[in-house]
């Protein structure tokens, strides 16, 4: 089985509170983590361009698109969603081929 890297592009909408967007994600932690085939999650902003990037690995594709179904129902999706410029969303699901890992600690 290929994991499916999830990723999702998108900016805040002007005059949007980052800190409310924050904390309105980190109310979909709970959803997400104990979706079926859930591995890793992350959110990043590039400060430059300020788009933000949330990037969820899961272990199908299957899994992914049950989850984005069951996300967009959930009340903490809407709220966090809420937050983004509808029109810079730019979502893919991408078939993972190599992954490498630090061995630091």
């Amino acid at each position: 089985m290929e994991n499916i890297v999830e990723t999702v592009r998108f900016k805040l909408k002007e005059g949007a509170s980052e800190a409310q967007f924050l904390a309105d994600s980190e109310a979909t932690v709970s959803f997400v983590t104990k979706s079926e085939g859930f591995l890793y999650r992350s959110l990043s902003v590039d400060e430059n361009s300020q788009t933000w990037t949330d990037i969820t690995y899961w272990d199908s594709m299957a899994n992914a698109k049950a989850a984005y179904d069951d996300f967009m129902n959930h009340e903490s999706a809407r709220n966090m969603i809420s937050h983004i410029e509808e029109e810079s969303v730019v979502m893919s699901h991408e078939t993972l081929k190599m992954n490498v890992m630090s061995d630091r600690e």
